[in-house]
């Protein structure tokens, strides 16, 4: 979905991009499915999210999350914020986006917002002091 990211660094070299593996995914776990990912590139400049692609299970159900954040003009920070169900595949979105927000350096926007030590922490690592 979006641009890919050889066409992102043509129009916007600095563009940030993370790739999180399905291994990464307790869902791809329990169902034996830890083959695939998910990419993300993001306007280091704006923090919108340029393109995404992601190969493996549920790959449909994960980038449509995406792109209804690319229509609402969302930035990254917002997706890495989404509380999302647990265990799920679409999980990797909140991976991949935090992995980005953890690259860029910047403040989240969440006041519960824990360190960045670990860039996979999944929404129910988070703490909630």
């Amino acid at each position: 979905m979006g641009l890919t990211e050889d066409r992102a660094r043509v129009i916007e070299p600095d563009c940030v991009v993370a790739e999180v593996p399905y291994s990464a995914l307790d869902r791809a776990i329990i169902d034996d499915r830890p083959q695939g990912y998910c990419k993300m590139i993001v306007s280091q400049e704006t923090h919108r999210i340029l393109g995404a692609h992601v190969i493996g299970e549920q790959a449909l159900e994960i980038v449509q999350l995406v792109g209804a954040g690319m229509a609402a003009d969302m930035w990254v920070e917002h997706l890495a914020e989404l509380e999302l169900a647990y265990p799920t595949y679409t999980a990797i979105i909140g991976l991949v986006a935090r992995k980005i927000v953890h690259q860029l350096g910047v403040m989240p926007l969440s006041t519960q917002w824990r360190s960045m030590d670990r860039p996979y922490a999944a929404e129910w690592e988070r703490s909630a002091s």
